[in-house]
């Protein structure tokens, strides 16, 4: 058998081992703690990648409407405000023809308020307009999908109603994933559609919704205004922003490092959309009447809240705690950026269902092991064993450095298969990330051993009998 033949089955009998590790390593952890919390940390270490991957996505096309403490108390309003305040702001935001406007507002409780009619009036004035108006719902206590009478009486003619419903992931609690629809109450009812579906399907298109919720990939691009919260600042104690922009490239950095080259390194990323402030539409002067019309004219808008007390929250790994309806923003975003190729959130299982995430595994982590190595011989870094008998440190150095080479080798080399099966295959990188970092780490495993070669020549392994 000739010298390259042998080379050629040496490394794929590693790979393939490597692989079979990786696996092994993965189906313990899960058999211990029930679920793998590492995955969450690769996944939030490798979230800022797929988030400059990302670009500015399709966040042109969307703008965020916030309700927030400073615009109630402008209009002599507390929380839950009065219907004539809903009704005045979205006279506000039709005036500027938007191509439809979603309000994140569960109008579901009965109670003593006149104005209601002044509400129901301004949405069927949208609708006639032009403008496609979505109302948010969630299922009652009867599992039933409704808002108070007066307004379901209108909904299919006036307005659509939308899933708004949200499960944060059960161990870390962020939002990894969005459900693109909901299913109905039994007895065979049919269930809603999520707010960034309907919300999509205004551009004439649709996805269909399947088991597999979508895998949500966050922006990391910062908008040039978003949520103006502000926390004080324990070194000057005084008020600054709760966030911080994009430092690009300096996001790789490990959480620890970053806050040392950068001083607000600690903060989350500011939100990915452009945010416009519902205080901004009371009164305004020919100037900004004119950039409310650039900014809202032909586009999606979603009214949410950010709230001091309001609970409707999300937790993202790029932005930290940020009003729920920056959600459905980003659902909707993914949609428009993706279609019908957007990632799926599956579960590594022997599925006929997964067949494509099994065997986008097995290539991937052949790769990762495999080419590390041929890259390694390209740039001249052997990594074969001395022959023992005497003390080698600078061998022994330059071991060290061939090592963080492979090392970070394997690592682009596993980040490129991870953007190629989600931007490609549609596979969310939470499914694949923890196979493929217990994988690089089996083919790690020999460093050490390796090491000793250099520093310790006595200690050689004993010869197999």
């Amino acid at each position: 058998m000739s010298a390259d033949r042998k080379t050629f089955k040496r490394r794929m009998g590693e790979c393939l081992f490597a692989l079979a590790v990786g696996l092994l390593l993965t189906m313990m952890m899960e058999w211990a703690v029930g679920e793998d919390f590492m995955t969450r940390q690769q996944a939030r270490a490798y979230a800022p990648i797929a988030g400059i991957t990302y670009g500015e996505g399709s966040r042109d096309d969307i703008r965020v409407l916030l309700i927030d403490d400073a615009a109630l108390a402008a209009a002599g309003q507390e929380w839950p405000a009065r219907y004539s305040y809903s009704a005045r702001l979205l006279r506000a935001v039709g005036q500027y023809q938007p191509k439809a406007v979603f309000v994140d507002i569960y109008y579901s409780a009965r109670r003593d308020d006149e104005s209601l009619r002044s509400l129901i009036d301004q949405v069927c004035a949208l609708h006639a307009q032009g403008t496609r108006v979505f109302m948010a719902t969630a299922r009652n206590r009867d599992q039933q999908y409704s808002l108070r009478p007066e307004l379901e009486a209108l909904a299919g003619r006036c307005f659509e109603k939308v899933a708004v419903s949200y499960t944060p992931d059960e161990l870390d609690r962020l939002a990894w994933t969005y459900n693109l629809g909901t299913p109905g109450a039994g007895h065979g009812a049919a269930g809603l559609k999520s707010a960034a579906l309907a919300l999509y399907e205004t551009s004439g298109k649709t996805v269909p919704v399947e088991h597999h919720a979508m895998a949500l990939t966050w922006g990391s691009h910062s908008a040039a205004h978003g949520v103006d919260w502000v926390v004080n600042n324990p070194e000057t104690g005084k008020p600054t922003s709760y966030c911080r922009n994009t430092l690009g490239l300096g996001e790789l950095m490990p959480p620890g490092m970053r806050s040392s080259f950068y001083t607000d390194g600690d903060k989350p990323i500011c939100v990915f959309h452009e945010t416009i402030r519902a205080g901004a539409l009371a009164s305004t002067t020919p100037e900004e009447d004119a950039h409310l019309r650039q900014l809202i004219a032909g586009k999606v808008v979603l009214i949410g809240t950010a709230l001091s007390d309001s609970n409707d929250l999300v937790l993202s790994p790029l932005h930290g705690r940020i009003p729920g309806v920056y959600l459905h923003a980003m659902a909707l975003d993914n949609l428009m950026n993706f279609g019908e190729d957007y990632a799926r959130a599956m579960h590594l299982s022997f599925d006929v269902s997964n067949i494509k995430l099994l065997l986008f595994l097995v290539v991937a982590m052949v790769l990762v092991t495999l080419l590390p190595k041929q890259l390694m011989e390209w740039l001249g870094w052997s990594l074969a064993r001395k022959p023992a008998g005497k003390h080698d440190w600078r061998g022994a150095a330059r071991y060290l450095l061939s090592c963080v080479v492979r090392v970070l080798l394997s690592l682009a080399v596993g980040c490129l298969l991870l953007w190629i099966g989600q931007y490609w295959l549609g596979l969310g990188f939470l499914s694949i990330i923890n196979v493929m970092v217990l994988t690089m780490l089996a083919e790690w495993f020999d460093f050490n051993e390796k090491l000793l070669d250099y520093i310790f020549p006595h200690l050689e392994a004993p010869e197999a009998h």
